[in-house]
C-alpha cells in the first residue's frame, strides 16, 4: 500500500493556508475591537442575513455550545442582537446592529487587504479556478 504524503492533499494545503490567513487576519483586525472568530461571524450575517444560532454553528463549523458563548459576547459588546424568529419563538435570529454595520466599513477593509495580499501575483482567473475546483471536493465529499 502506498503511504499518504500529506503534501499531496489539497485538505492538507488548504488547512496550512487556513492557518495562514486566520494568523494574518488576526493582526490585521487588532485594534478593532473584533476577533478573527467574530469577524467570520459577522462576515456570514452581513452576506446571508439574519440566521440561527445553529445555522451559524454550521457556517462557522463549530459546535452549539460554542456558538452560544460567541454569541453571548457578541451581544454583550454590541455586535448582533437575538430576536426570536417569527414562525418559531424557540427560535432565535441573530441580526447584527448598527454599531456592527457601521464597524464593517472598516472591517471589510481588513479582510480586503488581506485578500490583497494573498492574492498578490495570483492571476483572477487561477483565483477562479481553484474555488471552482474546491467547491467540487465539498459536493464530493458531500458538504
Amino acid at each position: 500500500m502506498q503511504r499518504l504524503d500529506p503534501y499531496e492533499s489539497l485538505g492538507f494545503h488548504c488547512n496550512l493556508t487556513y492557518k495562514s490567513f486566520v494568523s494574518n487576519l488576526k493582526n490585521k483586525l487588532k485594534g478593532t475591537g473584533v476577533t478573527h472568530v467574530q469577524f467570520l461571524a459577522l462576515a456570514h450575517l452581513t452576506a446571508l442575513g439574519t440566521m440561527s444560532q445553529s445555522e451559524l454553528a454550521g457556517q462557522l463549523f463549530i459546535t452549539r455550545a460554542t456558538a452560544v458563548r460567541l454569541v453571548d459576547r457578541m451581544e454583550r459588546d454590541g455586535w448582533v442582537v437575538r430576536r426570536p424568529d417569527s414562525d418559531d419563538g424557540r427560535v432565535n435570529r441573530l441580526m447584527p446592529t448598527k454599531k456592527a454595520a457601521k464597524a464593517w466599513n472598516d472591517i471589510s477593509r481588513a479582510g480586503r487587504s488581506l485578500l490583497n495580499q494573498a492574492y498578490r501575483g495570483v492571476h483572477s482567473s487561477e483565483i477562479e479556478t481553484v474555488k471552482r475546483v474546491l467547491e467540487h471536493v465539498r459536493r464530493n465529499l458531500g458538504a
